[in-house]
């Protein structure tokens, strides 16, 4: 091994490759191979680009994927410890698609108290809800029959409705449940979310085959008070609009940049990155990849990723791969005490290759003593996530019951 023009060089001579002469791992970020003659393949985790010298090929090597972090460190005197010195850590994070950072702060991560919900079902009930069976008819909004056929559209006990409040060009809201409180359990139990997809789906669909204006198209939910949800009758959301939100308009266009660029979907390199270092992935579930993404977006992020581009290429195989995934997620939000969550499923652009619909779901709580929220100005004004709980030990700990 030399150095040429401040890359390291490596003689492919003395690689272990693999059966196609692949390097089967190189622990260097950027080097230089020569002697190399198979250099028109891309691999994961490494692109190989082929550069003439004066004497030989040379085959430049550079990862596909990178996972970038750095630590900070700040020293105090402690008051929890008679005033002693202590350093205190952060890990900013450096997200490998969209270069959006996260901070992982080093404290020690509690786990969630139960929250009581007796007095907010009460006066929930109290002040009257619009999703409730009873009021449905007087107190939720309609569709034009013109274009949806139906006034409110049902399926499966689920029904569909416009949300009063209009945040994008189309805004739906599905009632998922009868019931006007469902714990975690029961809403797992009853595969309530899975429903609430299949049922705004087929909305979408006639909006996507009314509107061609239309191509950017995701489905949420907040669910329970903690998560922002201001209604606390359980029910998802979907949006559909002209031009995406930022994250979702981000993704887009950094996974169509790596895809010219590098000529690999970023979904599909990730989802072999991850299950290589076996770090931060958790399972694959049918044709669904289930990870702890490497920057989180907040305390216990899980994604799961499809091997479809767009929410309207999803079979019936690939939901109910998605529900047996997700009511696992469900269960260890259960047994650790999580009351809420915030939700997106991803579209990408119909007709597109170089996206793949892919779901963040993200844990919410109160804090105590004061049920301060858990969102604060790094998130609403810097743009930065933060949180205590590594995707590390996340991956670990649902593992053992998936």
């Amino acid at each position: 091994m030399n150095r040429l023009n401040n890359s390291v060089c490596i003689d492919a001579n003395q690689l272990n490759v693999d059966k196609k002469g692949l390097p089967k791992k190189i622990d260097i970020p950027c080097a230089i191979i020569s002697n190399y003659n198979k250099l028109d393949v891309i691999t994961t985790p490494y692109i190989f680009k082929k550069e003439l010298t004066e004497n030989s090929f040379f085959a430049k090597v550079f990862k596909v994927i990178e996972f970038k972090k750095i630590i900070q460190n700040n020293v105090y005197l402690n008051p929890f410890k008679e005033f002693v010195p202590h350093e205190g850590k952060v890990e900013i994070r450096w997200d490998p698609l969209t270069n959006l950072t996260s901070r992982i702060v080093h404290f020690p991560a509690k786990k969630f108290a139960r929250f009581n919900y007796e007095s907010i079902i009460k006066a929930s009930l109290d002040t009257g809800c619009p999703f409730c069976p009873e009021n449905i008819d007087s107190m939720t909004s309609k569709f034009n029959k013109d274009m949806y056929g139906s006034e409110r559209i049902e399926r499966d006990g689920i029904t569909v409705i416009p949300n009063l409040l209009t945040f994008d060009k189309y805004c739906l809201v599905a009632i998922i449940s009868k019931e006007h409180f469902v714990d975690m359990s029961t809403l797992r139990k009853n595969n309530y979310i899975i429903k609430g997809i299949r049922a705004l789906l087929d909305v979408l669909k006639i909006i996507k085959e009314n509107d061609e204006q239309v191509k950017y198209f995701s489905i949420n939910c907040n669910y329970m008070p903690m998560s922002g949800g201001s209604i606390l009758h359980p029910h998802m959301q979907a949006i559909a609009g002209e031009y995406p939100t930022n994250y979702h308009g981000i993704m887009l266009k950094e996974s169509k940049d790596f895809y010219l660029n590098k000529k690999k979907v970023f979904w599909e390199a990730l989802i072999d990155e991850e299950k290589r270092l076996n770090e931060r992935f958790i399972s694959k579930t049918g044709k669904t990849y289930w990870y702890a993404p490497f920057a989180p977006k907040g305390n216990i992020d899980i994604g799961c990723i499809f091997e479809k581009n767009s929410i309207f290429e999803l079979d019936e195989n690939d939901l109910s791969d998605f529900n047996e995934g997700f009511n696992k997620v469900l269960a260890y939000f259960d047994k650790e005490n999580v009351s809420g969550f915030n939700l997106s499923i991803f579209s990408g652009i119909y007709g597109e290759d170089y996206f793949r619909a892919n779901m963040r779901i993200i844990a919410r709580r109160f804090l105590p003593p004061t049920n301060a929220a858990d969102a604060n100005y790094f998130d609403k004004i810097h743009m930065e996530n933060t949180c205590v709980f590594f995707p590390e030990d996340v991956s670990n700990n649902i593992r053992a019951i998936w």
